[in-house]
């Protein structure tokens, strides 16, 4: 109740401020890998600013004044979709009051409309099952393919915004494809060894990844998405780690290692450690270095 109090206020505070101005297209970008790529894209001709950071969980975030203040004067909204940002955006944008981005204007462009989601639940969805997504897996910018794919979506919408520079995101959209295609080689070679092998994860965070590059996915440290695990599961786990000699671990920084700490010290397997998102590390500062840095923090697991 004190939340949506809060968030009136704002909206009341402004709904009375004059419009934003026309210099140049705003963006705001729900998480930090669109808005690296909307500046990849949109070059000098856009201002973005993302509303969350790359460090933390993306399906948790709270509405700030300073996230309504962007929504506000943004022309268009970028949003990952695939209700990974349920739990905060829509409050966020009723707040803000702003109908040039809310869905179904063409300021309001949901990316996962763009790509193909995997795990998609089968049949009804309830809370007992975790954390799940109904419309599938929203973390589909962790594969290469699919920040092509988000970047092509990125720079039609920006060209029907803003007709005059359609001829500068074209050229932008060529450039980044075309270091996009030269690192995807780099990033094949160094991943080869991993092709065919099995893998765990953390949370679901890197299905994309695996099957961009070859290898599997075939349990989480959560028993159920969202759910810390338990001593059960653990134990689970252990004998099944050893049973089918499976190598490897995977986890986004901001999960407790503890768990992985555990499973290391009685099966040996590898745990990576690997940055989810632009500015999960310091060294992934924008879409490109995210896959050189995971490229290095799985070369380096131990």
């Amino acid at each position: 109740m004190r939340r949506t109090g809060l968030l009136l206020v704002l909206a009341a505070l402004f709904a009375g401020l004059a419009p934003p101005s026309a210099a140049g297209l705003r963006v705001a970008a729900t998480t930090s890998d669109l808005a690296a790529l909307a500046r990849a894209v949109g070059g000098e001709a856009v201002s973005v600013a993302g509303l969350t950071g790359g460090g933390g969980d993306p399906h948790h975030a709270a509405a700030r004044p300073s996230m309504i203040r962007t929504l506000y004067g943004a022309d268009l909204l970028l949003a990952v979709g695939a209700e990974l940002e349920i739990g905060w955006l829509p409050a966020a944008l009723r707040a803000a009051r702003n109908g040039r981005i809310l869905p179904g204007a063409p300021g309001h462009l949901d990316l996962s409309h763009s790509v193909r989601l995997i795990e998609k639940p089968a049949g009804p969805i309830d809370r007992s099952m975790g954390d799940v997504h109904a419309e599938g897996n929203p973390h589909y910018l962790l594969d290469p393919e699919n920040g092509r794919r988000a970047a092509r979506a990125i720079a039609a919408r920006m060209a029907q915004l803003d007709g005059t520079n359609a001829a500068l995101y074209g050229r932008n959209l060529a450039g980044f494809e075309a270091a996009l295609d030269a690192r995807l080689a780099q990033w094949r070679a160094r991943l080869a060894p991993l092709r065919g092998k099995t893998a765990i994860s953390y949370h679901r965070t890197f299905s994309y990844l695996a099957d961009a590059f070859g290898f599997r996915i075939v349990g989480q440290v959560e028993p159920l998405p969202g759910i810390a695990p338990t001593a059960a599961h653990l134990r689970t786990l252990i004998e099944r780690i050893r049973r089918e000699r499976i190598g490897l671990l995977v986890m986004a920084p901001y999960f407790e290692r503890r768990s992985a700490a555990l499973l290391h010290d009685r099966t040996g397997i590898r745990v990576a450690v690997l940055p989810h998102s632009v500015g999960a590390t310091p060294a992934a500062g924008d879409y490109l270095a995210l896959f050189d840095a995971i490229a290095d923090a799985l070369t380096a697991a131990r």
